[in-house]
Formats: C-alpha cells, sequence, structure tokens
C-alpha cells in the first residue's frame, strides 16, 4: 500500500512522465506524456487494462514540443487516450494553437478530437471556426464534417466540409462552400484556399460576384492579395455594360486589365458592340480593347447589322487621346457650334474604335475593304484609308481616302477625295464617272445622287422606255452630277465647261467605254458576315 502511494506521488510530481501505452508502458519516449501541472488529481485501476489518473484545477501536460491545457483531464496510461474538459489550449509548437471546451487525445497517433465552439489558430493569424474538429497532429492535419469557416484577415470561407494542411497553409473545402471579401463573394461545391498567400483555386463550377460583375468558372485561380486570377474551362464574365466568354482569361483587377484567349465572344451591352478574335486584351479604367488573331466587330443596328474585320482592332475613349486629334467631319459643325461634353452629358459620342490592315466591311446595304479605318463617336464618320473601295448595290466607289457619314447607324453620305472614282453597272455595262472628289448621298441603304468635282468625267449608257441601250456618252466638265434611281444611274447633269461625245450603242470606239483609272473589282467585295469569319 505504501509502495502503491509512493508511485502515484511520483507520477503526480511536476515534470513526471506516464507512460502510455496498448496494454503496457510506451517504450518509445516520444509518446511519453508529462505533467506539468495539476492542483487536483485522482489515480484509480479498474482492471488489467484500464488505470486512470484524474487531474483537476489549471491542468497543463507536455508531449514533445506539445502543450495541453485544460480545466480537468483524466488519462488512461494503457490505452493512450486523454480527456480533457473545459478551456481547452493545445500549443502545438507555438505556430498553431487549438481551443475548445472538450478534447479526446489518443497519444500514440497524436490524434485529437475536440468538440463545442473548436477554434484553430495559425500564426499568421487564420482561425478555423467549427463544432467539431479532428487534428492529426502528426501529420499537421485538421478536418471538419459538420459545417464550419475560416476567417483569414477579412476574407471569411464558410463549407460543411473541410480538411487544412498545417504544413503547406491550404486549406480544401467542400459541399455548400462560399468565400466573402469585402470586394467578392464566391460561391461552389469545391475550394482549395491558402492562408499564407491568399490565394484561391477553382477546381468545380463558381460563382464570383463583384460589385455588378459575376464570373462563371470551374478551374483557374484568384489571388486575393494581388488582385490578380487566371480562369479556365471556357469562363463566362457578365456587367452591366459588357460580357465576355473565352476558353481561357487572366486579370490584374489593380490595374484593370484582362486578357482572353481562344473564341473569345466580347458584347459591350452598353453601345451594341460585339467582338469574336482569338485573342483580346481589355482596359477596365479606361474602357478600351485591343483584339487580335482573325477578330470581327459587329455594330447592332436595326434590321442591318455591321460587321468589320481586320488583322487587329482597337476601341477606347476619344478623351483619353492625349497625342492625336481628330478632325471633326460631322455636317453640323460651323458657326456657333458647340463640341460635346465627352465626359457629362454627351458621354455616349465618347468613343472610337479603329482597324488595321485587310479591313473588310459588310453590311446588307453596303460592303467595303481597305487598309485602315478609324470610326469616332462624335460625328458617326467611318474613315476608310488606303486603297478603300465601297459598294452599295450595283455600285463600286473608289478614292485614295473616304469618309462613310452614318445617320440614325445607317449610311447618309459618302465622302471619297483624291481619284474618286464610282462605277454603277448596268446589263453588263458601267456607268462612270470620276473626278478629284465625290460625294455620293444615300436614301434607304442605296446611292441616290453623286456629284464629281475635280477634272470630273464621265461615261453614261442612256435607255430607252423599254431599257435597252441606245447610246453612250463620254464627257468632262468642272462638276458632274449623277442621279439614281432603282439602283441604277439614269440621269447626268454637268456642270460649266461640258465637253463630251455621244455615241451609237453600236458604234463606240475601242477603250472608249472605259475612263482612265477604271477597275472593277467586284472578287474584293465581301459577299457576307460568314465570309469574314472564314477569311
Amino acid at each position: 500500500m505504501i509502495l502503491s502511494i509512493r508511485i502515484l506521488l511520483f507520477l503526480l510530481l511536476p515534470g513526471a512522465t506516464v507512460a502510455l501505452g496498448q496494454g503496457a508502458p510506451v517504450q518509445d519516449s516520444t509518446r511519453r506524456l508529462e505533467i506539468l501541472q495539476a492542483e487536483r488529481y485522482n489515480f484509480e485501476k479498474k482492471d488489467s487494462v484500464t488505470s486512470l489518473l484524474s487531474l483537476a484545477g489549471k491542468v497543463r501536460l507536455r508531449q514533445q514540443g506539445t502543450l495541453f491545457f485544460a480545466d480537468s483531464a483524466v488519462l488512461n496510461q494503457y490505452t493512450n487516450v486523454v480527456e480533457a474538459f473545459g478551456n481547452i489550449h493545445i500549443n502545438d509548437g507555438d505556430s498553431l494553437h487549438t481551443y475548445s471546451k472538450y478534447l479526446r487525445y489518443r497519444g500514440n497517433e497524436k490524434l485529437a478530437f475536440l468538440q463545442n465552439n473548436v477554434r484553430l489558430v495559425d500564426n499568421k493569424g487564420s482561425v478555423l471556426t467549427t463544432s467539431e474538429l479532428l487534428y492529426d497532429m502528426n501529420l499537421g492535419i485538421a478536418e471538419y464534417h459538420d459545417g464550419g469557416k475560416i476567417t483569414n484577415k477579412k476574407t471569411v470561407l464558410n463549407s460543411r466540409n473541410a480538411r487544412y494542411y498545417d504544413a503547406t497553409k491550404d486549406v480544401v473545402f467542400t459541399r455548400n462552400v462560399t468565400l466573402t471579401d469585402p470586394e467578392y463573394h464566391m460561391a461552389t461545391d469545391s475550394l482549395l484556399y491558402n492562408t499564407r498567400t491568399e490565394v484561391t483555386t477553382f477546381v468545380a463550377p463558381t460563382t464570383i460576384v463583384n460589385g455588378k460583375r459575376k464570373i462563371y468558372t470551374s478551374n483557374g485561380y484568384y489571388d486575393i492579395k494581388n488582385g490578380k486570377a487566371m480562369f479556365g474551362k471556357r469562363p463566362t464574365i457578365i456587367d452591366s455594360t459588357y460580357s465576355v466568354v473565352a476558353d481561357d482569361m487572366a486579370f490584374d483587377d489593380k490595374e484593370g486589365l484582362g486578357q482572353f484567349n481562344g473564341n473569345v465572344v466580347y458584347v459591350d451591352t452598353a453601345n451594341g458592340v460585339t467582338v469574336l478574335s482569338n485573342k483580346l486584351f481589355a482596359n477596365k479604367k479606361t474602357s478600351s480593347f485591343l483584339a487580335t488573331n482573325m477578330p470581327l466587330m459587329m455594330l447592332k443596328q436595326e434590321g442591318d447589322s455591321v460587321f468589320i474585320a481586320a488583322d487587329t482592332l482597337f476601341s477606347g475613349r476619344l478623351s483619353d487621346m492625349k497625342n492625336r486629334t481628330v478632325p471633326l467631319l460631322t455636317d453640323t459643325a460651323g458657326t456657333g457650334y458647340q463640341p460635346p461634353d465627352l465626359t457629362g452629358k454627351d458621354s455616349s459620342m465618347n468613343r472610337f474604335f479603329e482597324a488595321w490592315h485587310h479591313v473588310r466591311i459588310f453590311s446588307d446595304s453596303v460592303q467595303a475593304v481597305c487598309d485602315s479605318l478609324f470610326y469616332a463617336g462624335t460625328d458617326s464618320v467611318f474613315r476608310l484609308f488606303d486603297e478603300p473601295l465601297v459598294w452599295a448595290s450595283d455600285s463600286q466607289v473608289s478614292a485614295d481616302t473616304m469618309y462613310l457619314f452614318t445617320k440614325n447607324k445607317k449610311a447618309d453620305r459618302l465622302y471619297a477625295y483624291f481619284n474618286g472614282f464610282i462605277i454603277n453597272k448596268i446589263s453588263g455595262a458601267f456607268n462612270q464617272v470620276r473626278g478629284n472628289t465625290l460625294n455620293a448621298l444615300f436614301e434607304e441603304g442605296n446611292i441616290s445622287y453623286v456629284r464629281a468635282k475635280g477634272r470630273a468625267e464621265s461615261v453614261y449608257y442612256a435607255l430607252d422606255n423599254q431599257d435597252r441601250f441606245v447610246g453612250m456618252n463620254r464627257s468632262s466638265a468642272d462638276a458632274i452630277d449623277m442621279f439614281f434611281e432603282n439602283k441604277k444611274a439614269n440621269r447626268v447633269k454637268f456642270i460649266n465647261d461640258l465637253k463630251g461625245v455621244t455615241y451609237p450603242i453600236r458604234q463606240i470606239p475601242p477603250d472608249e467605254d472605259k475612263l482612265k483609272g477604271f477597275n472593277w473589282q467586284e472578287q474584293k467585295r465581301p459577299k457576307g458576315p460568314y465570309e469574314l469569319l472564314g477569311r
């Protein structure tokens, strides 16, 4: 009896160890628990495999570099089980602190089961909160299966299940996962999050809400700390003014930059513009984008949308053009003209787009090709440069430079200067007018009138009442007006210094039926939007 008491007192002295084993004292010293402190104790040996040591009052235990704190605890020497109650605190090497109201700890496996108000806090300040937690201290893995959350600075993640890896600071969340940040809200079924880097990795269909912007993705990552992201597997973005879908995309939200790759569909809902391309760069701060790799722009119009293809397309705000001046071409400019307030009430005009190289334009009423194009919202004019060609019905217009004016998003007037030339095909023949400048007017998408000035010349075929050729007139004048009806030239008017000759239809001399520079280029004419897609 005296010997038993002495053994018990030895076991309870501060610094004493309790050997924990399965039916026998543990031989491995790394598995031994040291009792550092307890105000009260009780020892009870129930049978050969049950020896209970009860501790109460500011209990403090140690196993290697791990400290255990509790209000009370019961240790079983043979099963290696420690049960602790009230104000549990596990200090695992000062890198991880765990708190709860109940603890069941299996010393051999270094496996802890915690219940009631469980909190796990790492040395970076991340806090895991749940009702029940299984913590493998040997592997540094903690997991819950009955709902919980992790708070990291201003970011809060909730889920039904989670597994935390202390070595890498990774957390795998599954089932009903939500992430809430001052700027973002995410919802998914599975999510990987690193508390050190604050990088979120997406492995399942995920919805991200950022103000009015929604992102749908099932692959990629988001770096919350640096505001950078990459999404794969055909993600979609829907904003208040635009939407975009691509094979993959990347963002720098702090700089407002985005890159979209592969089968990109960009829709500017505010301005009725859609862009298809294989690579698109966007700048949210300047509301600009650059599209390459076979881009196609579609300008939505009622009944007659415009399709524009080129090697490169760019769009931005006119107010951001610091080193370039855009000449105002609108007909309303003049005395008393007030320029638009682009950053105020006229902000809808504060747009431009331009295209470079192999530009092709198609609409039901007008088609065109050129090497570069510029369009400004202040005057609604398409500026066509470098050997432009414009077709409308059976007419072709060419010049060194052309301005196509639009009204209510439809062709209204065409101004061509330097070597202006219009050809109107009629039953295998060609009416022609050329001059230094050409002005053409449109009605319902068709050319109704043309005036040529500056060394103006014309070739015009006269018809009888049954639309049969009567003769051909070749003339020159200071200015020539050609009038159209039913898409065909039906009258010519000459102004000042008229010189000309009329030939019977069967007596036209060779080469007199073509003005200098004649070049009917129907093969270059875009035939439809699908042709632009497959160019």
